[in-house]
């Protein structure tokens, strides 16, 4: 052992020595006994330890202790006779507030007027909780006086309908039938002629059944959405003409997310219309119109092209087959103002029926031909203020082939015949404007120019130049609903055989029509009705030597069930 620690451990020695005998002391001072002692202090004694080995062995693990007991649970089983709960899994629904006549399955309203004019219309719908629902709708109109001769200028309508549809899972399928009855009379002649005295116009009516089946998909929110349908028409007049048609549309979009989609839709349209001057013909329409569209804060693009075929037989026609692109897109500054342009082309359908829709006083025709749209280019600005009032103004220039006209025929002009203009440029200038002023009141405006240039007609006959419309609703209270129209139209002109006069061009009166409606809710199930049409009484003609009924109105009762 060093000196150093030797020292330090005599020295420690000696202090616990002292410290003893001074507790010693005190301890023999408290016992009332001094005693003396010697005290021997040694400093060369060494104090020596052994050196013990060091172990490297880990320490052994014992082993876990282990209960000799065990433990079982019995589980008693208690029954209820209580059924399960049944969760239906349903498609969430904002849930809009209900019109006062949804509420209500079915309604029947009656009502009289001059002219004649019954009108008899109900509806009924079933849509209870269950995973289907259907519904049936009757109406009946009729004018069996007209404004030339009375019943000599008759007409009426009759409609039949019945629809339904049918949930299963993730698809709906839905159909239904159709038949339109309507009768009129070829009144477009001079009353005033006293060689027409005894006159009794020919009669016509045109029928129309429909029938139409199709599925679709049930969440329009999901990545992948379809529709398809089929639907079987006929058509047939009291005199040659009469059309059969099978189409088949279908539709279908995939998102990739929410700004991007694919989208395409699908045309199919058979018909083999007869007449006259053709018969056992077959007109064939195939259409597809594949697109991609991009919609992302206040931009919308949609880029696509539209591919048609179609067999009419036509002198100027260049082939069955056409290719046209589609181009279109909008751009938001902001809420109040935005721009839009767009540039397409296509292949307008056109069928008998349409034709017969578009204009009823139709004789013979000599061909049938759809409307090639050669382009349409527009542009224009759009945009919302103070969330009340939408606007939108714009332009637009297209060129066509084959456009279709109606002028009278120079055999009957009571009848009208359709003839086609090879070349047609068409511009347009348009405005359209809505207001919402609180829950009151609704204002939609519509306003357009057309400035037509024909190549081998002499004028766009029988087609208008400008028109006009505004619609005004007012729900100044619950139980009252107001509806003030007013539809202007004018320009428009149509051909008249004058012999060796240098213009056979005839302009028509401007066109004016106002309508007042107006239906007051008696109590829930009771409500009346008024209706007023031609409210200035004006001869207007849309159609040569065709005058609509004057002022004309309406009374009646709707009851729901």
């Amino acid at each position: 052992m060093k000196p150093f620690l030797k020292s330090k451990c005599s020295t420690t020695i000696v202090m616990m020595v002292i410290f003893s005998g001074i507790a010693g002391l005190s301890f023999g001072q408290q016992a009332g006994e001094v005693k003396d002692q010697e005290f021997v202090i040694r400093k060369d004694r060494v104090l020596t330890l052994p050196k013990q080995t060091r172990k490297f062995d880990r320490i052994p693990v014992l082993p876990s202790a282990k209960s000799s007991t065990s433990f079982n649970y019995i589980v008693q089983p208690y029954f209820l006779s209580l059924p399960p709960e049944v969760i239906k899994p349903e498609v969430a629904q904002k849930q809009w507030p209900r019109n006062q006549e949804e509420m209500f399955p079915g309604f029947a309203r009656l009502g009289y007027g001059n002219y004649s004019s019954p009108i008899i219309e109900g509806r009924y719908n079933y849509w209870e909780e269950e995973d289907y629902n259907f519904g049936v709708k009757l109406k009946h109109e009729g004018f069996y006086q007209g404004p030339v001769d009375g019943s000599n200028s008759g007409e009426n309508f009759t409609n039949i309908k019945a629809d339904g549809s049918l949930y299963k899972d993730f698809i709906q399928f839905y159909g239904g039938i159709e038949y339109d009855r309507h009768e009129f009379k070829f009144y477009g002649y001079d009353p005033e002629n006293p060689l027409l005295e005894d006159y009794v116009p020919s009669q016509n009516v045109l029928n129309t059944f429909k029938l139409k089946a199709g599925l679709q998909d049930i969440d329009k929110l999901d990545f992948l959405n379809y529709d398809a349908s089929l639907e079987v028409r006929t058509f047939n007049d009291q005199y040659s003409a009469s059309e059969s048609e099978i189409g088949i549309k279908a539709f279908s979009d995939f998102r990739f997310d929410e700004a991007l989609k694919t989208t395409v839709n699908m045309q199919l349209s058979l018909t083999d219309p007869k007449d006259v001057l053709y018969n056992d013909i077959n007109r064939n329409y195939f259409k597809v119109n594949p697109f991609v569209s991009y919609l992302k804060k206040g931009i919308y693009v949609k880029a696509g092209a539209n591919l048609v075929f179609e067999n009419d037989v036509a002198l100027n026609k260049k082939s069955d087959f056409h290719v046209f692109p589609q181009v279109y897109g909008h751009y938001l500054f902001a809420d109040e103002f935005g721009i839009y342009a767009g540039f397409e082309g296509d292949v307008q359908r056109k069928t008998y029926l349409d034709f017969v829709n578009e204009n009823q006083f139709l004789g013979p025709s000599e061909s049938l031909l759809n409307t090639i749209q050669n382009y349409i280019a527009k542009a224009g600005i759009k945009g919302t203020l103070n969330d009340e009032l939408t606007y939108e103004a714009g332009v637009s220039v297209g060129k066509f082939t084959n456009m279709h006209f109606f002028t009278n025929s120079p055999s009957d002009t009571l009848r009208f015949n359709i003839v086609y203009d090879d070349d047609t440029r068409v511009m347009n200038y348009s405005a359209k404007i809505g207001w919402q002023y609180d829950d009151w009141y609704r204002l939609i405006g519509k306003a357009n120019y057309y400035y037509y240039n024909t190549s081998n007609l002499e004028a766009a006959f029988h087609r208008p130049e400008w028109e006009l419309s505004l619609n005004n609703n007012f729900t100044f209270a619950k139980k009252w609903l107001i509806q003030a129209n007013a539809n202007l139209m004018g320009g428009i002109q149509a051909f008249v055989d004058n012999g060796t006069e240098d213009s056979n061009l005839k302009t028509l009166p401007a066109i004016l029509d106002l309508q007042l409606k107006a239906d007051y809710q008696i109590n829930e199930r009771i409500s009346a009705f008024a209706v007023g049409n031609n409210l200035l009484n004006k001869q207007n003609q849309r159609f040569l030597n065709y005058p609509v009924r004057g002022i004309q109105g309406i009374l009646g009762i709707t009851v729901r069930f």
